[in-house]
């Protein structure tokens, strides 16, 4: 195509041609045809008709009907021909832009960009796929065609802006990957050794051999732990689940299931087979810690990098505009300015001009010529013409009044909410309408809807009047009710002429409801609410550009691929790659995760199966879309939510402190204008009324406040009063010590009691009021309650729901008895000591002890009543009971008021949320009502032929049939009415069962009518819209805003201080960490310590690594069916690995000693035990194999090695750091987690306790391991549903039509419809509340993956603790002054200096950190790494030499206040912020380093004095000017004193450039904000008498000359004796 190389161009080219290399090495830019292709590339109809050219492609493409067996149809043979002209549009565009600029040899050149590159190799792909080369590699690069659609992204701004952040994030991604990867593997290791081999084998009829379809799940063999086969059958050699796809056989099929359980799809299946296999011990934990760690924690790590990366492009366009406005702003003021400068200037010329002529007559002769113009005019109108003007001009004034009072009420907020009222009232009557609904109501409600429609067109034409045309449409409410009211009018007009059809258009009635948006005009939050979605929906509609531009590549990638193939025994599967529209409906399938597994199964099925390597290839296409698509692209959805909801927050925090300043203002105005009305004569007497009132009040308050005092008998507790008084626990109890608490306890009480009479007969001095008290404020007496609590929770816990008169249910009622009479009598401790509830500060004032009071009622009911039902209700009730324990535990209860706090911050968005269900809903009922009914035999299509038996074939086998009833049924999911149209569309926002209900949408026909496939395929539209708008939209800003809410709560905790959230962690974390032991043995000859060396060495440690990667290439290494030779060298080569192992163990034992091994850190633990569960998985190997699950769940320990390899690199060992900080902020949101499953359980168990499983339906979801039998059971159930696994189905089955009941329980109603309440609260409370807790906390604790590198964070923390180690092995907490720049030099910036930082920069930085110094010369470790925390991050440093205590007394106060637990560790503060006292001066590091800086300073300048002056006796004596110019500057640098610290450069020139000594100085004392800025103490004795216009004097105090000095440490010359060269050695006796 070209040279490699560009010649240059010869000599006679222009200069202009110069510029450019030449094309293909031989066209220049003068050439006619380059011109011609640059001018055709870079002209826009070209850009266009290359666009054009993609979409018709794409169009093609999508046109394009792939046949089973690589048939071709017509249509593909015309599509096949076309492809050819495609592809030379293709080469012509190529070609043209090569010429132009040039291939790949220069700068610009085309294939120095990616888009061209990816379009080049298009087209060489397209090229070869159209000649015909039957080669499979050539056929497999044809489907890379699909590609060319990308090129759209280059050409449209707002989807490079998402793409960037996408790819800005790949790079923290990739750490998140590896993480996940790894986690993936060592779970499908696990896995392997668990169930290898155990899912393949099934119940099968003895006597044909048959799997019946009710058998095809796995069974246990022995039959001792798994499924037993029942009689007739035996447990024989079975394929597997999904063809033998979902099995743990090898590594590559582990590692697949392990990737769909993390997806959420299918994992229960797989856990209900592992049951099946080896029993229900191990497979639920198992499972769900994969589901935990893996999907609720780790897939969201991916969520918290592309949140911040999008904030942070975000922020960069910002900038940008902003600069661009301010830029635009300021050529605006300077062109304004011009234009007011030549207008004045007019002006001034104009003034100028006037003064000349007369001004006088130039007035005289204008009133004469009006008053002539005016006698014309008034002479030619007569009188009736003006009788006219008066009649039209009245009638125009009348017109206009009248007008503007239309106006005015048409803008008036009574006839807003008069229309509010009649949209409401419409929006009800179109919501009426329902299946079944009788035809004399249905002719009322057209009625209705006719009068409606009346009404708005009248109120359109007034508003028309009111406002105007132009100014009406100027409203997008008003236009959008111009085109519902005559849509509707439309309507109603051809139902009336053509009867029996309807055009549909009546769901737009509904659209009316949108006008009560109109409301955020006086609704402040939902007004910045709608402003937030409005500003994420720009991002978001680029965002659903490019997701839909990437569905339609994977969607025709799929048909090149799978086109076809979906053809099995069975039939084909509705969800295929057949056509455009199936394969975008699959892939929009698994964009939503739902059942996005049974696709992947049917592809690999059809490409050969598990065994063939074509079927383990395809399901590469569906992990990479699910990579890219699930968690990448709609990730971003909620990435831009949280970003745009973040700016909701800033706006209402505006509003209301607007608001706030506003009432200060209306307050300031009420007061001035009350002292105005007082300075009136006639106000004396409500003066003298206020006072009076004043004075009783106060009297009133002064009596409460002294009886309070009297009966606490202590002046400093607080007052109690009625305002503020919130109960026994409130805010404002104080805590006291131990001393405190016991003298209190002799006196009678610990707190105050309530200051009013208690049932008006306990006073505050009634010794058993002061008796009750005491009991309740004990100490213990909280955790006696909660021990009591917990006791009532095993107790129901243990119940059986299903027989409520069995001997356990009886054992555990009379326990219920002695627990009603505690928490009675703790009742009525509680109501005597603070009354019931007439006072402030009484039983019943404080909501927690309204609870305890319900919930003890409840239980002297359930101990009264002895009725079955009353039972079940007050178990339910008594589920309450845990709550209890929420204001017992304080964290606990922030937690929870938290949560309930962004339930109150999302109601305006729930408000949307069920308006636009709402909508959807009646909508849906308009279109599908009564359209959902089936026949059981799918031949029949109506209610009438659904008559009789009918033969079904379970199995798809002709032989095996049976005779079945034909039932004419209708499904659970349809939209007969508005309550059940919500339900189902709620549950479609759920993504689950979506695809079922889209499918039965697609083939619903008519009214009363059987399912047609797809009858109206259209509908799939409707689904489809409004996924995108609940679930990808609607559903992610309801995410984000518990997401925001959490971290606006975390922020709000500490608005007191000036320290953000980084700071304060960075803080906390210096003062609280303690130094790591490192053993280093002390004899350097002995034999351990050489063991020392070899076992610390880096070689060593990569050895080992190399080993344990060895090791799980060996773990991978086993397949189910392999033979007993490759077994056999399989475990021998784990019995090497072991011995090397234990190798390694023994000689660090040898090298550390025992205790030091075991005490040198986790990680050697760690290694001990796995080796010692290595011995025990081989002695149990060799000689116990009688209990096979026991030899399996040992040699996990071999897996448990891998482990080891995330302390392996800083990236991995810094994310497993972070990731255990993070596991500190979860264990209180895990309790209350663990609380509401508890709650729901409790009521599972006994309103559906009773429901059998196993039903008759085929589809019955009420299962041997999923039901409310038990406990446990109860809780795998819910925690199903918390991942949203089917939750429908078991809501659907759990109802009185579905569920299943025993013969002697058929007087009671099976199931119940509160299975509707039961399960809708509880995915709305876990799925959208408390689940996504982990994602606040992941992108709380894991925002350093994107935050600046250059700013310290807790993350690089930890390396300076490993790193101060090796300075002090014995963790002692101290090290000499001079390691720390050694320290420093080691550890990377931004926290260190790094290996090449100049001892310059170093000293600087000590003076910058100003370290307290003890007296042998060392630095504490707490110290040293709080003041490096400090001066990175910039905490208070002092900007002068005297602020220094000052600015360490601020910092101590605020750390007091910030973290309270320090106000109990005075001296810590002490060591690491210490204060000048007027006796005492602190000796710190910083005094020394700028006495080595000032010695340093001077001895280059002796040296410099001394070159000059040797250089200047050299020279010659010449007269004239000369010499003196050449002796300037020398002179010149003498007298100002610049000198050089690091250079011993005698370049005059680099001598010139140095800066002085005092401004050195003064970059010590008064420089902020930079890293290396040093700080000095206020009383640093060395620097405060050197005067640098004398350096004499510094010299004598200093020490001698250089010429005398010995070497010292750091590069500089040495010292006296008692210089600071002896400081460094420890001597600081004298300065």
């Amino acid at each position: 195509m070209g040279c490699l190389c560009t010649k240059p161009p010869p000599t006679e080219q222009a200069e202009g041609d110069k510029q450019r290399p030449p094309a293909l090495c031989c066209l220049y830019e003068s050439n006619p045809i380059r011109k011609l292709c640059i001018y055709i590339a870079r002209s826009r109809p070209f850009e266009t008709f290359i666009y054009l050219a993609i979409f018709a492609n794409c169009v093609s493409l999508a046109m394009y009907k792939p046949m089973p067996k690589g048939d071709v149809d017509e249509t593909s043979s015309v599509l096949d021909t076309l492809e050819m002209f495609f592809i030379g549009i293709f080469w012509v565009e190529s070609i043209v832009k090569i010429v132009a600029q040039g291939f790949m040899c220069h700068h610009g050149s085309y294939l120095r960009s990616f888009w061209n590159v990816l379009d080049f190799f298009i087209v060489i792909v397209g090229t070869l796929s159209v000649m015909k080369l039957e080669t499979g590699g050539i056929k497999a690069l044809r489907a890379l065609r699909v590609l060319r659609p990308l090129k759209f992204i280059a050409g449209c701004r707002p989807l490079q802006v998402v793409m960037n952040s996408i790819l800005m994030a790949v790079i923290p991604l990739m750490n998140v990957a590896v993480l996940i990867i790894f986690f993936i593997v060592f779970c499908a290791i696990m896995g392997m050794e668990l169930f290898r081999g155990e899912f393949n084998h099934a119940c099968a009829d003895m006597h044909t051999g048959d799997i019946p379809d009710s058998f095809k799940h796995p069974c246990d063999e022995t039959g001792s732990m798994g499924f037993a086969c029942p009689q007739s059958y035996n447990c024989v050699q079975w394929d597997g689940p999904n063809e033998g796809i979902t099995t743990f056989n090898h590594i590559g099929l582990a590692c697949l299931t392990v990737f769909q359980i993390i997806t959420l799809e299918g994992w229960t299946d797989i856990m209900y087979w592992s049951n099946d296999a080896i029993g229900e011990t191990v497979p639920p934990f198992f499972y769900g810690n994969i589901v935990v760690w893996g999907a609720f924690f780790m897939l969201n790590l991916v969520l918290g990098v592309l949140a911040g990366e999008f904030s942070k492009q975000r922020e960069k366009i910002e900038a940008r505009k902003e600069y661009l406005r301010k830029k635009r702003n300021d050529d605006y003021v300077k062109e304004l300015d011009g234009y007011m400068q030549w207008v004045k200037e007019g002006e001034r010329i104009k003034r100028t001009d006037s003064d000349i002529q007369n001004p006088k007559r130039i007035e005289d002769g204008i009133s004469h010529s009006d008053y002539e113009v005016a006698s014309i005019l008034s002479g030619r109108n007569n009188c009736c013409t003006r009788c006219w003007h008066g009649i039209f001009s009245s009638c125009c004034e009348r017109h206009n009044q009248l007008r503007k009072c239309v106006g005015e009420v048409v803008k008036s907020k009574s006839m807003y909410w008069a229309v509010m009222f009649l949209v409401t009232m419409n929006t009800i009557s179109v919501s009426l309408k329902w299946y079944g609904m009788p035809d004399e109501m249905n002719l009322k409600m057209k009625i209705v809807e006719f009068v409606f429609t009346f009404i708005f067109i009248v109120e359109m034409i007034i508003r028309m009047y009111g406002l105007g045309i132009e100014s009406y449409f100027q409203s997008k409410f008003n236009t959008f009710d111009f085109i519902v009211i005559f849509a509707s009018l439309f309507e109603q007009f051809y139902v009336y002429f053509f009867e029996g059809t309807d055009m549909g258009l009546t769901v737009f009635r509904c659209l009316r409801l949108l006008r009560l948006f109109k409301v955020t005009r006086y609704w402040a939050s939902l007004r910045n609410l709608a402003h937030a979605l409005l500003n994420s929906l720009k991002s978001i509609v680029s965002l659903l550009f490019l997701l839909f531009l990437f569905l339609l590549i994977f969607a025709l990638l799929g048909m090149q691929l799978f086109g076809g193939h979906f053809v099995f025994a069975e039939q084909v599967p509705r969800v295929n790659f057949d056509s455009f529209m199936n394969a975008l409906l699959a892939v929009f399938q698994m964009l939503t995760g739902e059942d996005w597994n049974v696709i992947m199964y049917n592809a690999i099925n059809a490409l050969g199966g598990a065994t063939d390597y074509k079927g383990g290839i395809c399901s590469i296409y569906f992990i990479v879309f699910m990579v890219i698509m699930n968690y990448t692209l709609l990730n971003v959805f909620l990435a831009i939510a949280v970003d745009g909801l973040a700016d909701f927050e800033m706006m209402n925090d505006a509003e209301k402190e607007d608001e706030k300043k506003e009432e200060e203002e209306k307050e300031r105005r009420v007061k001035e204008l009350e002292n105005l009305d007082i300075d009136q004569d006639n106000s004396s007497v409500d003066k003298m009324r206020s006072i009076n009132y004043k004075k009783d009040y106060d009297e009133d308050q002064l009596s409460i406040s002294i009886d309070s005092d009297i009966e606490s008998g202590d002046d400093d507790k607080p007052e109690y009063h009625a305002d503020n008084w919130i109960g026994p626990r409130s805010s404002q109890s104080w805590r006291s010590n131990s001393t405190t608490r016991r003298s209190n306890r002799k006196q009678g009480t610990t707190t105050p009691i309530v200051p009013y009479t208690s049932f008006f007969i306990f006073s505050p001095t009634n010794p058993l009021r002061r008796f009750c008290h005491w009991i309740v404020k004990l100490r213990h007496f909280d955790n006696f309650v909660l021990f009591i609590i917990l006791l009532s929770c095993i107790m129901q816990m243990l119940q059986n729901p299903k027989d409520l008169e069995s001997d356990n249910n009886r054992f555990i009622e009379y326990l219920e008895y002695g627990v009603t009479v505690i928490f009675c009598l703790e009742m009525i401790l509680r109501v005597i000591d603070l009354g019931f509830v007439i006072h402030p500060g009484s039983y019943l004032r404080d909501p927690w002890n309204v609870l305890d009071a319900v919930v003890v009622l409840v239980s002297i009911l359930r101990v009264a009543v002895k009725a079955p039902t009353v039972k079940r209700l007050t178990n339910v009730m008594l589920s309450m009971r845990s709550l209890k324990s929420i204001n017992r535990i304080k964290k606990l209860k922030n937690v929870c008021l938290c949560l309930i706090k962004s339930v109150g911050s999302i109601l305006n968005l729930l408000l949307i949320a069920i308006l636009l269900t709402f909508m959807f809903s009646v909508m849906g009922v308009h279109m599908l009502e009564g359209k959902f009914f089936y026949c059981t035999d799918s031949s029949k299509k109506n209610e009438a032929e659904c008559k009789g038996q009918y033969f079904s074939f379970p199995s798809n086998d002709a032989e095996n049939r049976k005779v079945e009833e034909r039932v004419w049924d209708k499904h659970f999911f349809r939209f007969d009415n508005v309550q059940l149209a919500m339900l189902t569309l709620f549950t479609v926002a759920t993504f689950e069962g979506w695809p079922d209900v889209m499918t039965n949408m697609m083939d619903a026909s008519r009214k009363d009518f059987g399912p047609i496939e797809n009858y109206n395929p259209g509908m799939s539209i409707y689904i489809v819209v409004y996924l995108i708008v609940m679930s990808f939209f609607m559903i992610n800003i309801f995410v984000g805003f518990v997401i925001v809410t959490f971290q606006e709560k975390g922020e709000k905790d500490n608005e007191g201080t000036m320290l953000d959230r980084n700071k304060r962690s960075c803080i906390e974390f210096s003062l609280k960490v303690k130094p790591q032991n490192k053993y280093i043995p002390n004899d350097e000859g002995s034999i351990r310590y050489k063991l020392w060396q070899i076992v610390s060495s880096s070689f060593y440690t990569n050895l080992i690594m190399f080993i344990i990667f060895i090791n799980t290439i060996q773990l991978m290494m086993p397949y189910h069916g392999m033979s007993d030779e490759y077994e056999a060298a399989l475990e021998n080569i784990n019995s090497v690995l072991v011995a090397i192992f234990t190798i390694d163990i023994i000689l660090k034992l040898a090298a550390y000693g025992v205790k030091q091994y075991f005490l040198g850190g986790s990680w050697n633990i760690f290694d001990f035990v796995v080796l010692a569960g290595s011995f025990v998985d081989i002695l149990v190997s060799q000689y116990y194999q009688k209990n096979v699950l026991i030899t399996r769940m040992v040699k996990m320990f071999r897996a448990a090695r891998l482990i080891k390899l995330l302390n392996y690199g800083g990236e991995m060992r810094t994310l497993l750091f972070v990731f255990l900080k993070a596991l500190k902020s979860l264990p209180h949101v895990l309790f209350l987690i663990m609380l509401t499953f508890y709650i729901y359980a409790i009521i599972g168990m006994q309103v559906f306790g009773k429901v059998e499983a196993d039903g008759d339906q085929p589809d019955y979801t009420i299962t041997r391991y999923n039901n409310f039998h038990s406990f446990h059971k109860t809780l795998v159930l819910l925690f199903r549903c918390s991942t949203g696994e089917a939750w429908h189905a078991i809501m659907r089955d759990l109802t009185p039509g579905r569920a299943v009941c025993k013969e002697e329980q058929t007087q009671e109603v099976c199931g119940s419809q509160f299975s509707e309440m039961y399960f809708c609260s509880f995915v709305i409370t876990f799925q959208f509340l408390v689940v996504n807790l982990f994602v606040s906390v992941i992108i709380d604790n894991f925002d350093y993956l994107t935050r600046d590198m250059s700013i310290v964070g807790l993350h690089h923390l930890n390396k300076f603790v490993r790193k101060w180690a090796d300075f002090d092995p014995k963790a002692t907490g101290r090290i000499k002054h001079e390691d720390v720049i050694k320290l420093l030099k080691r550890i990377s910036p931004p926290l260190g200096l790094g290996k090449k930082c100049p001892d310059r920069v170093a000293y600087m930085r000590m003076i910058g950190m100003n370290m307290p110094l003890l007296q042998d010369g060392t630095v504490e470790f707490t110290a040293t790494l709080f003041a490096l925390v400090r001066t990175s991050l910039d905490i208070h440093m002092p900007t002068g030499i005297n602020a220094v205590s000052d600015r360490n007394r601020e910092l101590r106060q605020e750390i007091m206040n910030t973290f309270p637990v320090m106000r109990h560790r005075p001296k810590l503060l002490e060591r690491v912020l210490p204060v000048d006292e007027p006796d005492k001066e602190v000796e710190t590091v910083a005094k020394i380093y700028a006495t080595l800086m000032i010695q340093k300073f001077y001895r280059h300048l002796q040296k410099k004095r001394e070159e000059e002056f040797q250089k200047s006796q050299l020279q010659p004596l010449v007269a004239g000017l000369r010499i003196v110019h050449e002796l300037s500057k020398p002179l010149k640098r003498q007298i100002s004193g610049e000198l050089d610290l690091e250079s011993d450069d005698d370049d005059p020139n680099n001598i010139a450039r140095k800066a002085p000594v005092n401004s050195i100085m003064k970059t010590f004392f008064s420089v902020r904000g930079k890293t290396s800025s040093p700080r000095l103490s206020s009383r640093s004795s060395t620097a405060r008498d050197i005067e640098m216009s004398d350096l004499n004097n510094a010299t004598a105090t200093i020490g001698p000359t250089p010429a005398a000095a010995p070497a010292m440490p750091g590069g500089g010359a040495g010292t006296s004796e008692h210089g600071p060269g002896n400081l460094l050695n420890g001597d600081y006796g004298r300065p």
